[in-house]
């Protein structure tokens, strides 16, 4: 940008400065426009074009243009297409503002109010500006953000969403410890503009699109140390983030520091193979890949892009869990850095407070988990894993046999029941079933109803564990344990539900329990749900971009008309986050699990579900 009198600016000086804060941003929209549908265009613009300053004419003059460019936009282009703003920043600690500060008085006035800005720590934080432009984008309607021009000095109040967490002001201190913090860690450290930061802030549901600080993937756990009192010291809070699963997205949080524990791949087995150490990133297929080498296994869930570790802390229910119990069951020692950036090895004997708590309470509570060592089991020798479906008109009859099957207590078997999101002429009653049962198979389940169609047949375990399962939606999810039989009344109600549901838009799935998972006492570990029978899900689904309140609302009718059918209590993996108290999931284990929390994170370091009040 050229400083000086404008009888001096040189032509190509003048020429450059219009082209890149004029014509650049037009031709990008041009471009742009023959995509967008329902989209926001923001132009960043200036105090300045208010008024001429002295020496800053060629600025002057193309933001200036530039508030004229989006006036024709918003005259010409339909609303349907894109709504159009522009939005002056104020004065923000950006390189330009390096370069204005080094101006002379004389070719620029401003420059000597731009130096006593800086040396009063009056310029914007870059990341407090973003906050502002992101919420502009994304938590006011389309036809607040239209109406008028914003000025972060004048309006950043009145744009705070209802729905906006807190918001931390971040100083040129926290700033330059964030860059002390980056050059210490030998991981990935990602700032809010980086595409790398954008890749990472997303989650699995896709619903769930939040702004952290900085993201930082360690490598080490000298790495995890740093982060931690870094943290504690600029009093910011921590999420800790494995395959981003979770469907409440709690891995990341606004404004919060995000540990991405990506890089921690490991997977070491003993010498004897009775045991695996695995590391917080490795993920349910990846160990079942491992572990398959040496015919070995670890009960897992079956979503195979789920992370270990985040599954085991809130459980874990999977094929073998009926008879080898849960995820969480099988474990022999958390490798675990708490708030005081004290690395422990948590198991029976050491910590067991701790280790009672990590089998079951969910992710992110006590610290950074950053391994888990599991007890291993030979793997099945026969398998029968088959999807079977028939049309809905069947659905009582299927139920009904498979609540008998499950209540059986035949170990070899586990049978996942769903209704899944479809069109009404389309609906059918699904069952995803595993069989060790080296005469039967699923034969006996196959006869339930004539009519069954195989969806899918898979003779090896490994197979079993690598389902499909949809992305690049969103979910809003509620759940409940039933208690015994799925009684008749039950079945008609979930039906009636069903039946409401807005087209493709939602579903019901259940877990089943029992076995091998009732045979540990509901108070040797943190997971409460010893004496269920059944986890029932209700799941709305929706495209990421589409308007889900419809779906929301079905999904908060039918949990209320289930919930007499309940027992009161929900699964913790399956936690929406939206605010239930933590007695749904921890029940009689609530204030116990509190007080841990205060006890190993007493400033709530750690952003979890037991920071929730009661």
């Amino acid at each position: 940008m050229p400083f000086g009198d404008i009888s001096n600016v040189a032509p190509d000086e003048w020429e450059a400065t219009q082209w890149i804060n004029v014509e650049v941003p037009r031709l990008l929209t041009q471009i742009c426009l023959k995509k967008f549908s329902h989209s926001r265009v923001m132009f960043l613009t200036s105090d300045l074009p208010v008024q001429p300053v002295a020496g800053a004419s060629a600025y002057c003059v193309s933001k200036a243009s530039l508030n004229m460019l989006c006036q024709c936009f918003q005259l010409e282009v339909d609303n349907d297409i894109a709504v159009f703003t522009t939005v002056a920043p104020g004065n923000v600690d950006t390189k330009m503002q390096e370069t204005i500060r080094q101006a002379s008085n004389h070719a620029l006035p401003a420059s000597e109010l731009m130096r006593s800005m800086y040396s009063a720590n009056k310029l914007l934080p870059p990341r407090l500006v973003a906050q502002y432009l992101r919420q502009l984008l994304s938590d006011i309607t389309p036809n607040t953000f239209g109406s008028r021009s914003w000025n972060l000095l004048e309006s950043i109040v009145e744009v705070s969403p209802a729905k906006q967490t807190k918001t931390d002001s971040i100083t040129r201190a926290t700033e330059t410890s964030l860059v002390e913090l980056a050059s210490l860690v030998d991981g990935a450290f990602w700032s809010p503009g980086s595409t790398e930061y954008e890749e990472n802030r997303k989650v699995f549901n896709q619903g769930v699109s939040r702004f952290p600080l900085v993201i930082i993937q360690p490598k080490t756990k000298t790495d995890i140390i740093h982060i931690v009192r870094c943290a504690k010291q600029l009093r910011l809070s921590i999420t800790i983030k494995g395959q981003g699963h979770g469907v409440s997205g709690m891995s990341v949080l606004n404004n919060a520091i995000v540990i991405d524990m990506s890089m921690f791949k490991t997977t070491v087995l003993n010498v004897d193979k009775s045991s695996v150490n695995v590391g917080a990133g490795v993920k349910n297929s990846e160990l079942d890949h491992f572990l398959a080498q040496h015919n070995k296994v670890v009960p897992l869930g079956t979503c195979p892009d789920v992370g270990v570790v985040g599954a085991t802390l809130g459980g874990g229910i999977g094929f073998l869990s009926r008879k080898l119990g849960l995820s969480c069951d099988n474990v022999l020692a958390f490798g675990l850095i708490t708030a005081d950036g004290k690395v422990r090895q948590v198991t029976e004997s050491q910590h067991a407070e701790l280790f009672w708590a990590l089998k079951g309470c969910g992710h992110g509570q006590f610290g950074v988990v950053t391994d888990i060592t599991f007890k291993l089991h030979d793997a099945p020798k026969n398998i029968d894993g088959r999807i079977l479906e028939w049309p809905l008109c069947h659905a009582r009859s299927i139920l009904r046999q498979y609540s008998e099957t499950v209540l059986s207590d035949n170990r070899s078997v586990f049978l996942y029941a769903y209704l899944s999101r479809s069109m009404e002429d389309k609906a059918r009653i699904s069952i995803m079933g595993f069989s060790e049962d080296s005469v039967q198979g699923l034969d006996s389940v196959a006869k339930w109803q004539d009519g069954a169609k195989l969806l899918s047949r898979r003779s090896q375990y490994v197979e079993c564990q690598s389902n499909d399962y949809d992305s690049d939606l969103s979910l809003y999810w509620r759940n409940g344990i039933i208690e015994g039989e799925l009684s008749d009344e039950f079945i008609e109600t979930l039906l009636s539900c069903y039946r409401a549901c807005p087209g493709n838009s939602g579903g019901f799935m259940l877990d089943p329990l029992c076995g091998a998972i009732q045979d540990v006492n509901a108070d040797d570990s943190a997971f409460i749900h010893r004496n269920a029978s059944f986890v029932c899900s209700i799941t709305g689904i929706t495209q990421a971009e589409c308007d889900d309140t419809e779906v929301i609302d079905w999904v908060n009718k039918s949990f209320d008309l289930l919930l007499p059918f309940f027992n009161g209590h929900s699964y913790q993996n399956y936690d929406m986050g939206n605010g239930s108290p933590l007695a749904l999931y921890y029940g009689q284990h609530t204030a116990r699990l509190k007080l841990l929390k205060q006890q190993y994170d007493p400033t709530g370091l750690f952003m979890s579900s037991l920071l929730r009040p009661d």
